[in-house]
């Protein structure tokens, strides 16, 4: 009988400490299923409130309002983006205050949320498809040969 050994799996390891330059708290998040789903959900959520905002309709919507009524929309707009995000954010490193404490620390930007949100969800899906990792190792590989 022949042994078969599954050596991509030696090194999984699906908990991961979250570290962002210039914030002082370091997050500890499980990287499953469960996560990977939230993660996905929070990410479809923010990409979409960003491809409304930058949709033609909307802009041309906008440019025919009055100045005070644009503002007000705008401010809504922003208001909800930024609640996604927040909220998000808590939700994904396990902490009620995280996403403020981000959004505060890194010049009260929401697009800079976006990209961490979108970031930790890059990270789920890498370190639950090992494949994928395996792939990337022998691309590199052979690019290497290669040389």
């Amino acid at each position: 009988m022949s042994v078969i050994q599954l050596d991509t799996f030696k090194k999984f390891n699906n908990d991961a400490e979250i570290k962002i330059p210039g914030i002082e708290t370091t997050w500890n998040v499980t990287f499953d299923d469960a996560y990977r789903v939230k993660s996905s959900m929070i990410a479809s959520q923010v990409e979409k409130l960003y491809r409304k905002s930058n949709d033609d309709d909307y802009l041309n919507k906008l440019l025919d309002m009055p100045d005070a009524k644009r503002k007000e929309r705008l401010t809504k707009d922003m208001d909800e983006m930024k609640t996604t995000c927040i909220n998000g954010l808590n939700e994904l490193l396990n902490d009620g205050k995280a996403g403020q404490q981000l959004y505060d620390t890194l010049g009260h930007s929401t697009e800079i949320l976006a990209q961490i949100i979108g970031q930790l969800n890059d990270s789920a899906d890498k370190t639950l498809d090992l494949n994928k990792e395996e792939q990337d190792k022998a691309q590199m590989h052979l690019y290497d040969s290669e040389r």
